[in-house]
Parts: structure tokens; sequence; C-alpha cells
């Protein structure tokens, strides 16, 4: 697939079109993954579709095992009421301001293996996931142009809770929704962790109906033992028709 532009806005609709996809390099045996796609379905139908955590089998097509070991209720409305602009360049502000906040998030702790064939092999990946809803968006600062969009450096290496930042429009309302491996999960990422992101798109919707973008970022850093190299492609190969399930579920509801 064509590499997707560091910038879309919502002038351009990509209903119908294949979902879109960027790979970044990360150190560590890291990759930087980003994905999108627009759908004519609304927010909250997609919202109500990826926290429906029990059912999520039904939508991803490469979910061999999804199991809900724990659900997080809300500990606290404000802050919810309260979404906190920080500058993204503060890494420390970034990452305490999301794992404080995140811990009053409503969301789940889930089991997951994926399932696909790398190679002609079939391969497995497990990892235990704890998912956080913020239907406010990420406490981090919206984008305003392409030029304010932080440069990538392969030399960044990944935090736990500076989530990767997926394609949006600051102008727009995001609801999102995080997730991240658990640190004592034993599965073959040393560190997963991505971001659903949710926003309308007006101006792509027919009179009386809906439009929005839903968009992927992540980042997966496997074990030693299994270079990034050799799934990379298959895991943004995956992420698309991810998206691209989810489009066609929704559309046949």
């Amino acid at each position: 697939s064509e590499m997707a532009p560091p910038y879309l806005d919502e002038d351009q609709c990509l209903v119908p079109g294949e979902a879109m996809v960027r790979i970044e390099k990360a150190p560590e045996n890291t990759r930087r993954i980003f994905a999108g796609i627009d759908m004519s379905a609304s927010v909250d139908e997609v919202w109500n579709l990826l926290t429906d955590y029990d059912n999520l089998q039904k939508v991803v097509p490469n979910l061999v095992v999804n199991e809900v070991l724990e659900r997080y209720e809300e500990r606290s409305i404000e802050e919810q009421a309260n979404k906190t602009l920080i500058d993204s360049s503060d890494a420390c502000a970034y990452t305490q301001e999301c794992e404080r906040q995140s811990k009053s998030m409503k969301g789940a702790l889930l089991k997951q293996v994926g399932g696909t064939r790398v190679v002609g092999i079939k391969f497995s990946a497990r990892t235990t996931l704890e998912v956080r809803e913020w239907p406010r968006g990420l406490p981090q600062p919206q984008v305003k142009s392409p030029d304010d969009l932080p440069s990538s450096s392969e030399k960044e290496p990944c935090q736990r809770y500076k989530f990767p930042r997926p394609f949006a429009i600051s102008r727009l309302p995001t609801k999102d929704i995080t997730m991240q491996s658990t640190s004592d999960d034993k599965g073959e990422f040393r560190l997963y962790q991505g971001v659903w992101r949710m926003q309308p798109l007006p101006g792509c919707a027919p009179a009386g109906q809906h439009a929005m973008r839903l968009t992927y970022a992540v980042e997966v850093s496997p074990r030693p033992y299994l270079p990034v190299r050799l799934i990379e492609g298959k895991i943004a190969k995956d992420l698309q028709n991810n998206l691209q399930a989810i489009r066609k579920y929704l559309a046949n509801e």
C-alpha cells in the first residue's frame, strides 16, 4: 500500500476507499504504525462497537482469543470534564498526566491472542492489554496545521503512557481509546501500546447522515527473539484489514 500523508484534513474524504497506512522505524526493535479510514457511520456507533469488549472477536478478523479479565469503572467525573492540554515536548509531564488520568477512566483488562501467517508460518501473538476510554480525547495538545506536527525520529524510544499520535483534525472533537500491554505481560511483545481515535466528518456526510474518521496509531516492540522487520508489514496489513472490517460490519448492521 502507498504511504499515507502525515496529515489529513476534513476536506479529504476517504469514503469509499482503502485504509491508509504508514510505518515508522523506532529504536530497540520497535515500529510505529499509523492507519486510518473514513466511513459512513457516527462516532457513537464506532465508539459503542469498540467498547463492547465481550464481542470484539466478532468484528476484528485476526482475534483468535478475546477474554475480559477485569472491568474498570469510571472513578472521577471531574477528570473527564477537564481535558488537559500539555506540551508534548515535555515527555515527563505528558506521561505523568496520561498515567494519572488513565486510572480514573472506564475500561477493561483484556487477554487477547492474534493469529496470522508470517513468511508462510502460522504465528500467534499473545498480550494482556489495559484498555481505557477517553470520551474527550487524550490529554495532549491538538494540532492546528501540518507544520505543528512533531517530527518523527528514529532515535525517539517508546515510553509507557507516551502514546503515539493518530492522524487528527484539530478543529474537530475526538474520542480516544488507549490500549497498552501490562508491565508484567509475558507475551511476544515487550511493549504494545496504541490509540483508537474517532472524529466526526460533517463535510463528508450527505444531508441527514453521518460520516466519521477512525484512525489508529500503535507502537509495537517485540521480544529480542522476534525481529520486528519480519512482522511489521504483516501487522500493517492486518491493521488495514481490521479497519475495513469495522467499516463493513457497521455498513451491514
